[in-house]
């Protein structure tokens, strides 16, 4: 059976794929306003919205924002989190801040008493910019490297703090309920890393708005080695916190939830006609306890699901 024509969405006639884009757009710009911001006002900070979200994942897109912005935070404040903080990070933990921007979540926790803070990103003008801004923080330290690719030893670290910074290598996923394959190896290659320079017993802690049932999978692997709880933050929208305890151990349901995740049963695709396209057959559907497909025994009722009547006018 021939595929339909391609169908239009939207005001503007879009592409099913447009379409998306447009709507993941709108909810990073939603996410971005429920942002605290540093030392920009509101209408600065919102200049740098890429026009394709995509802009998100690549280096060049970072370079020119830092060099004219001066602080952005994402999701919420160190305030909103610092009691999750203080019950996984001890203030003589050495820190990697992983993917640090511009926030000012390490200055932040250097004030609370978090001294030993190491801070990585791959824009060189993120670095040098920060660097200067907290000369004066004499313990912490600003290195430009990539979080695939550590120089560090292993075991050096005793926590990796990551917040927003694999979302934003994962904003050109076309869906939350899959990860294409590049992206689930970068995230790999990432993981292994931060496994590889966390001490026994250190604690990876990334910060996230992904919900459980999406990011949880990308964690439970237990070639990490670790063990994975969630907490979550927020008032009216909820960000999470996920703990991962280096030699701790999945659980089973765990494990099983990764595995549905990257191997979904198959699904089979069908095809509607092109008489049928335009959803005309659903009113073709004879749903009438009368229907002569149904035995005495499965008659409905004609009223149910609300108390809307199921017979047609």
């Amino acid at each position: 059976m021939n595929q339909p024509p391609s169908r239009q969405y939207g005001e503007g006639g879009e592409s099913l794929l447009q379409y998306l884009m447009k709507k993941s757009t709108e909810r990073l710009k939603f996410i971005k306003s429920m942002a605290e911001f540093g030392t920009t006002e509101s209408e600065e900070s919102n200049s740098f919205l890429p026009q394709d979200v995509r802009e998100y994942a690549k280096k060049e897109y970072w370079d020119r924002r830092y060099e004219e912005e001066d602080s952005f935070e994402w999701f919420k404040g160190y305030d909103s989190f610092r009691h999750l903080v203080l019950e996984n990070v001890k203030k003589t933990d050495k820190i990697l801040m992983l993917g640090c921007g511009n926030s000012p979540l390490s200055a932040d926790m250097y004030r609370d008493g978090f001294r030993h803070i190491t801070n990585i990103d791959y824009s060189p003008t993120c670095i040098r910019r920060m660097a200067h801004k907290h000369a004066d923080m004499a313990t912490m330290t600003w290195l430009e490297m990539d979080a695939w690719q550590l120089t560090f030893s292993d075991g050096t670290f005793d926590v990796v703090l990551e917040k927003g910074t694999l979302d934003a290598f994962m904003v050109a996923e076309k869906s939350p309920w899959t990860v294409s394959a590049e992206t689930a190896q970068f995230c790999h290659q990432v993981l292994q890393e931060v496994s590889r320079v966390l001490c026994p017993g250190g604690r990876f802690i990334s910060i996230s708005f992904a919900q459980p049932h999406f990011r949880t999978p990308l964690y439970a692997n237990d070639v990490y080695g670790w063990s994975v709880q969630t907490d979550k933050f927020g008032d009216c929208f909820h960000f999470f916190f996920y703990t991962m305890e280096r030699g701790g151990t999945l659980t089973q349901q765990q494990r099983d939830q990764a595995h549905r995740f990257f191997h979904p049963p198959a699904v089979e695709h069908v095809y509607l006609s092109d008489s049928d396209h335009d959803e005309d057959f659903l009113r073709r559907i004879d749903v009438s306890p009368s229907s002569s497909h149904l035995s005495n025994s499965e008659k409905l009722p004609t009223s149910t699901m609300t108390g809307a009547s199921l017979t047609t006018s």
